[in-house]
């Protein structure tokens, strides 16, 4: 016999109130351990349901507030996999906890009283935080993470009887625990982008058109014939070397952008005579090169040999789609090429001994590739933090947000890199507020070795101006 069938329809449905109605008083205990409230711990109802409910609630909280926060919403099971590798986090903490207290049942105490608070760590670490203004951005982060520890010590103190050499040792094992999730977003949506914007413009027997093996095959060339072009630097100035890479062929936007800064950076930052576009797109695939992982280490080898190593600069600008994985996309349909992320774009300027490097990549997510790549000697500069999405990718545009900011309406001779640089990210972060976007959270790095090298690069360009800047 069934027994939960037996059980009468009336007193199921009032015990399902009931388990709701607990579960919005663990919420509220919750809210009261954030404010440190005293005896709070000992007010949460303890049971396997109400983990379960809070765990879900957590869940729903994150789905709901991800998909109004995420510009063209498009799901994705990955939040799943956040949430699965914090909760073994949380679990093996408190598998600790339990040990150090010997109380087992303070495993489950411990992982109610978690899950009553995450929802709302949540809730301000993407609707309040990302918001605060830029001069109290910093502050307000550390301000947040000191509150989050604290509350963390605070709970393990009152499971461990007041115990703090204890309470700081689960403290410090859940930092440990959770430093897989550093860099990454709890999000199951990711933004949509209209691969078929790049498709409209191309009749399918344009498609079908598209001689794969000609296009590998005339690469050799392509490439021969914009290298060939590239001057070598000249002895005693320190001569600015561009290399553009617009990796994905899906929006015109990258192919325009590549462009557009290379005729900036050839008309008002003297670099003419001295800069490679490589583009992935069907409007430029017999007549430049693609932007494949190969070609960009073949030409950065290029531009290695061509440089006075302690002189000479070069500034790689990288434009694509990003991913949650920290590569950038290189796509060019129907051809299959290589993704390429942070290490390879190192290993490729490290084998062609390019030590002055100023490096700027304009993608989601990008800004996990300052880790890889930053040393003294280099400056990068990213169009978002690691687990920030940026704007702009659209066909009809002429830049992504970030290369707008950077590189419209520049002007020679006297143009000062860092602070350039720093206006164009003040641009951004209004530009985003003024549209309600979330924020990019562009990133900066430069090596104090570099920033002595770009005054030198700034003084060249004034006193060199009328041989590098012929539209003047």
């Amino acid at each position: 016999m069934d027994l939960y069938a037996s059980i009468p329809k009336e007193l199921k449905q009032s015990g399902a109130i009931k388990e709701l109605q607990t579960l919005f008083l663990n919420l509220a205990c919750g809210i009261k351990l954030l404010m440190f409230r005293r005896n709070i711990i000992d007010q949460v109802t303890v049971s396997h349901d109400q983990f379960i409910l809070l765990l879900g609630f957590y869940s729903l909280t994150a789905l709901v507030t991800s998909y109004v926060m995420t510009p063209n919403p498009i799901f994705g099971w990955f939040g799943l996999g956040y949430i699965g590798v914090e909760l073994l986090g949380v679990l093996l903490v408190g598998f600790v906890l339990a040990k150090l207290c010997d109380e087992q049942g303070h495993l489950l105490r411990f992982l109610t009283a978690i899950y009553s608070i995450l929802p709302f760590f949540y809730l301000l670490s993407i609707v309040v935080i990302p918001f605060l203004p830029d001069a109290y951005f910093e502050a307000g982060y550390m301000v947040y993470t000191l509150w989050i520890l604290s509350v963390c010590f605070y709970v393990a103190l009152q499971l461990l009887n007041g115990q703090k050499i204890k309470a700081l040792l689960i403290v410090m094992l859940w930092v440990s625990v959770s430093y897989p999730l550093i860099n990454v977003s709890l999000s199951f949506w990711h933004e949509d982008f209209d691969y078929s914007e790049a498709l409209t413009a191309y009749n399918d027997d344009e498609l079908s058109y598209v001689n794969q093996e000609q296009v590998y095959y005339n690469q050799y060339q392509l490439l021969n014939n914009a290298l060939n072009a590239i001057e070598p630097g000249v002895k005693g100035i320190t001569d600015l070397f561009f290399i553009g890479f617009g990796a994905d062929s899906s929006q015109d936007v990258f192919m325009k952008e590549v462009i557009n800064v290379q005729n900036v950076m050839n008309q008002n930052l003297g670099a003419a005579g001295r800069s490679i576009a490589l583009i992935n797109n069907l409007k430029t695939i017999d007549t430049t090169p693609l932007a494949s992982s190969t070609n960009l280490k073949i030409a950065l080898n290029h531009l290695g040999g061509k440089i006075n190593p302690e002189e000479d600069i070069v500034l790689l600008y990288l434009t694509s789609h990003g991913s949650f994985d920290h590569e950038l996309s290189v796509s060019m349909w129907p051809l299959e090429l290589n993704d390429i992320g942070p290490n390879d774009v190192r290993a490729y300027l490290d084998d062609a001994g390019i030590q002055w490097r100023i490096i700027l990549v304009s993608a989601c997510y990008s800004g996990a590739f300052i880790d890889a790549l930053k040393n003294e000697t280099s400056l990068i500069l990213t169009a978002a933090a690691a687990d920030k999405a940026s704007f702009g990718c659209s066909s009809e545009n002429e830049f992504t947000y970030f290369g707008e900011a950077l590189f419209k309406n520049v002007e020679g001779k006297s143009y000062q890199f860092i602070d350039g640089f720093n206006q164009a990210i003040e641009k951004i972060k209004q530009r985003e507020i003024s549209e309600n976007l979330i924020p990019s959270n562009s990133q900066l790095f430069v090596g104090n070795l570099m920033r002595e090298k770009l005054q030198s690069l700034e003084h060249d360009m004034v006193r060199y101006a009328p041989e590098r800047f012929g539209s003047f």
